[in-house]
């Protein structure tokens, strides 16, 4: 029974590492559709071992002329192991020409959610682009709160005080981690959101839940009591109710 089932698991890998280089011998197609998906299907592929052939495909596809071919390749390699994975798609983030092979390698590096990455969250959010900086900033929220402080807090700092309004409300929504150098910015934005800029308003309350406030900010929570929209009532509520809770607690 048992050699029957080494027989079965062999003839198995032997049809894997056709199939491998199958895939790989139409690389070469002139059409760019043709290597995307020659890039999408040589992954799976890949198994424990002799895989260099799915790695060479990928590489060369990394590199290939087409975005949506690199793009591709950088999903193949979010797939594999991330110490195989990290270095070619950390690059495509950093250094390619087009944006959006950028931002999808930005979201490639946010499914692996590696520490390492935090150096590269952090430069992303100088580009030009506000989706890159948009995604820069979900990344940078995804990691460990011991990476957040240790490394990031003026990065999330920088991204709340973003111009654009979306890469803002993202770091308001995503960052859990309660420091005394974030709670200012935060503060701020609440104070200066006109009465009818809910999204500011909500996601700066969420955000300020959980921090003693200061006696300028709890005046503005507590005119939010009154205010015309429940869901921002209701948060404000919160945010009164924890800081009360932080203030027994002393």
């Amino acid at each position: 029974m048992l050699s029957g089932g080494c027989g079965i698991s062999r003839k198995s890998e032997l049809m894997r590492l056709q199939k491998q280089k199958e895939v790989a011998a139409r690389y070469d197609a002139e059409h760019w559709m043709e290597r995307r998906d020659i890039a999408r299907d040589i992954v799976r592929h890949y198994g424990k071992d002799r895989n260099d052939l799915v790695l060479d495909i990928l590489t060369m596809a990394a590199r290939d002329p087409h975005p949506a071919v690199r793009i591709e390749a950088v999903w193949g390699f979010a797939r594999l192991p991330s110490a195989l994975s990290l270095p070619t798609i950390t690059k495509a983030a950093l250094e390619d020409g087009n944006d959006n092979v950028r931002w999808y390698a930005l979201k490639a590096l946010r499914s692996l959610n590696d520490p390492s990455s935090a150096g590269t969250y952090a430069r992303c959010l100088g580009s030009g682009d506000w989706l890159i900086r948009e995604e820069a900033i979900k990344g940078i929220c995804a990691l460990d709160d011991a990476v957040i402080r240790e490394k990031l807090v003026p990065s999330i700092v920088k991204a709340i005080n973003d111009p654009n309004a979306t890469v803002m409300l993202a770091a308001l929504q995503g960052v859990k981690i309660k420091d005394d150098r974030i709670y200012p910015t935060i503060a701020e934005k609440l104070r200066t959101a006109s009465e009818y800029n809910y999204s500011q308003i909500e996601a700066s309350l969420a955000a300020l839940n959980g921090y003693r406030l200061d006696p300028k900010t709890k005046e503005k929570v507590i005119n939010l009591l009154v205010h015309n929209n429940q869901r921002i009532r209701v948060l404000a509520l919160r945010v009164l109710k924890k800081d009360s809770i932080l203030i027994k607690s002393r």
